[in-house]
């Protein structure tokens, strides 16, 4: 496939939030690392779509982060295939990496004007009357417009999202925790506080503390302007709540809060799952949750999974699913009750998840799914689990010392040992010495955010 000319204009700046937390300082240690490679960048490799048995597949890109990377990866392992990428900014993780064979930057206007992407798909699409073209991308407010957009982006693209109606009820935490009561999947106690009527009181909350308070919508969370505004809060007591709700409140939110039952333990669960659109579920993949982000903006994002074979949670995870009538990628969010064994679910993403590299890493790839249900009908079920895989975005060699001493952190040691380890931006396939030099750097900056960060697992 020859690149058609790359459109928008192209910038190397981050977002301001990105620029002044970890991706500034990464991308200047990558530099510093790639100092040494080879000047010349080998050309993009991949096969030709619709030609040698090759599905007549477009991927294209939405996301300049991991995820993005993860979603590209995928394609090129299983089909050979790379990708299109559109992105409001140029940066190493996509931009530097050999998986792609066009770039179109549309600079930083594009960061809030996500219009300006839809666009450009529709350019894209068009470009490429002969092939179906498959937007792949993690960010929420991109699904719900590729959601709502999907009879305007061309005839020869497939939106592999739900309707937008499924999506805002999916994804409300508190019509959640309803789907899985009728499916008999236990959740957390919780109690809703709405904002919509002026100050919810804190007497609500009768379960003991300490507590969680996150957004049932975090879409409207997430336009809140608020000093201290968390992906989540974890409360301890009374005088704590009645605080967090005066801030709310003074800063104009008026949507609903839960206030939830913290359950104490690590054992935090992770499922990717894709329901085909017989009704089929073809790949299910579950992981234990060993590190998280420390940083506050990033809090709750794993950084350090175990996959593992849990066929109760499994289970449960298809009975929410069918009983929401949902179709497609989910992501859903768990944790063992060490008081009694129970899993109970916090929550579903309605897309493939920031860390979907784990299925894929672990045989499971995401991009077959995609390609053999929605492009050739013919839903192909993702082979049973072969052997425990530690997904990690961080230095194998830094585990050992960032987990605790126990079973979790010598069975990491003897994965990594027998060399069952993914980390999704470093790939043989990758052939562009930036990318690689930025992938090594990434990992070790990230590594650093550990150093006197409080260890935050369950509760």
């Amino acid at each position: 496939m020859s690149p058609a000319p790359t459109s928008g204009s192209t910038s190397s700046t981050s977002p301001a939030s990105l620029v002044k937390g970890g991706l500034r300082s990464a991308m200047s240690m990558a530099e510093r690392v790639s100092s040494t490679a080879a000047a010349k960048v080998a050309p993009a490799r991949g096969r030709t779509p619709g030609e040698g048995g090759t599905p007549p597949v477009l991927p294209v890109v939405l996301d300049f982060t991991l995820s993005g990377y993860a979603l590209a990866r995928a394609f090129h392992e299983r089909y050979d295939l790379t990708s299109v990428a559109i992105v409001p900014l140029h940066t190493p993780a996509v931009g530097d990496s050999s998986l792609f064979h066009e770039m179109r930057v549309l600079g930083h206007e594009a960061l809030t004007n996500h219009q300006l992407v839809m666009d450009e798909l529709v350019r894209v699409a068009a470009a490429h009357p002969n092939l179906t073209v498959i937007p792949l991308t993690n960010n929420d407010s991109y699904v719900q417009m590729l959601s709502a957009q999907r009879d305007s982006l061309g005839a020869n693209v497939v939106v592999p999202h739900e309707s937008p109606e499924m999506l805002v009820r999916i994804s409300d935490k508190n019509h959640f925790n309803a789907v899985c009561a009728e499916a008999g999947v236990l959740t957390p106690g919780t109690a809703v506080l709405d904002f919509g009527a002026g100050r919810p009181s804190a007497a609500e909350v009768t379960f003991p503390f300490p507590i969680i308070v996150k957004p049932a919508d975090s879409a409207l969370h997430n336009k809140l302007t608020m000093q201290g505004k968390r992906k989540l809060y974890e409360i301890d007591d009374f005088a704590a709540l009645e605080d967090l709700i005066d801030r709310l409140h003074a800063a104009g939110f008026s949507g609903e809060m839960l206030a939830q039952d913290r359950i104490p333990g690590d054992d935090i669960l992770s499922v990717t799952i894709y329901r085909a659109r017989n009704g089929e579920v073809t790949l299910a993949r579950t992981s234990k949750v060993l590190l998280q982000d420390p940083r506050p903006a990033y809090l709750g994002i794993p950084d350090v999974q175990v996959v593992q074979d849990m066929p109760d949670v499994v289970d449960a995870s298809v009975r929410i699913l069918e009983t929401a009538d949902y179709y497609g990628f989910a992501n859903l969010d768990a944790i063992r009750d060490p008081r009694d064994g129970s899993v109970k679910f916090f929550e579903v993403n309605p897309r493939y998840g920031r860390n979907c590299y784990y299925a894929t890493g672990s045989g499971a790839n995401i991009a077959e799914q995609l390609v053999t249900d929605l492009v050739e009908g013919r839903p192909m079920a993702a082979p049973a689990l072969e052997n425990e895989l530690v997904y990690t975005v961080l230095p194998p060699r830094a585990l050992q010392r960032l987990l605790p001493e126990g079973s979790d952190r010598s069975l990491v040691e003897r994965l990594v040992k027998a060399g069952h380890w993914a980390d999704p931006l470093k790939y043989g396939g990758e052939r562009n010495p930036k990318h690689k030099a930025y992938a090594h750097a990434a990992a070790w900056h990230h590594a650093r955010a550990y150093r006197g960060a409080p260890r935050v697992i369950g509760g």
